[in-house]
């Protein structure tokens, strides 16, 4: 409804101003809410691709998805169980990058 001090014409001209800056307002928190949701997702799918049995007895990883890039913490046994671990996140559907921090320890 008009207010009294704005005519009819002033009063839609504020409301479509209004309305036509609010898009861009509401763009950036849904953006981020989309790219947060896909990196959930992704973990989850690295997660379940690490679990496998041939991968699971040699490694103690901990997983983080930021933007696509698969950040993985923790340790492996041997080179070559990192090397295979990688590779498997690098297949991940939605992984775009791996980033490796894992230390490897032999187990005595």
């Amino acid at each position: 409804m008009p207010t009294p001090n704005l005519s009819p014409r002033r009063w839609l001209l504020a409301l479509l101003l209004t309305l036509s800056l609010f898009p861009a307002f509401a763009a950036k928190p849904l953006e981020t809410t989309e790219t947060a949701e896909a990196d959930a997702q992704t973990a989850a799918l690295v997660v379940r691709r690490l679990a496998r049995d041939d991968l699971e007895l040699y490694h103690r990883i901990d997983v983080q998805v930021v933007n696509g890039r698969a950040i993985l913490t923790g340790s492996v046994r041997t080179r070559q169980g990192l090397d295979a671990i990688v590779k498997e996140v690098g297949k991940v559907p939605g992984v775009l990058a791996v980033e490796q921090q894992v230390k490897v320890e032999p187990t005595p």
